[in-house]
C-alpha cells in the first residue's frame, strides 16, 4: 500500500512540475493500451487524474501489456523524477530534471 501511495505522489509531483500527465496518456493511446473513451472518462483535478493513471498503469502491468513500469523520484540534493514505461514496441521515459 505504501508503494502505491508513493507512485501516486510521484505522478502528482510530476504533474505539478510538468503541467500535467497528458503526455503519458497520449503515449498509452499511441501504443493502443488505452482507448480514447478511457482517456475522456478520466477527468478531474491533477490528484484524481494521477490516481486514475496509477490504476491504469498498474492494471496494464498486471495484464502484461506493459513490460516494465518504473518510478524514480529523488528529492535531495536535487529533485528528479523519471517514470519509465516499456511496452512490446516502445520505451518511453517521462522525466523532470534528468
Amino acid at each position: 500500500m505504501a508503494k502505491l501511495k508513493t507512485e501516486i505522489e510521484c505522478l502528482e509531483r510530476y504533474a505539478e512540475l510538468m503541467g500535467g500527465v497528458e503526455e503519458i496518456f497520449v503515449f498509452l493511446s499511441l501504443e493502443k493500451l488505452v482507448t480514447r473513451e478511457e482517456m475522456l472518462r478520466v477527468k478531474g483535478n491533477d490528484a484524481a487524474l494521477c490516481k486514475a493513471l496509477s490504476t491504469i498503469l498498474r492494471d496494464l502491468r498486471l495484464k502484461d501489456k506493459v513490460q516494465m513500469l518504473e518510478y524514480e523520484w529523488q528529492i535531495l540534493p536535487v529533485e528528479r523524477i523519471k517514470i519509465t514505461v516499456v511496452t512490446d514496441t516502445a520505451k518511453k521515459e517521462f522525466a523532470y530534471n534528468h
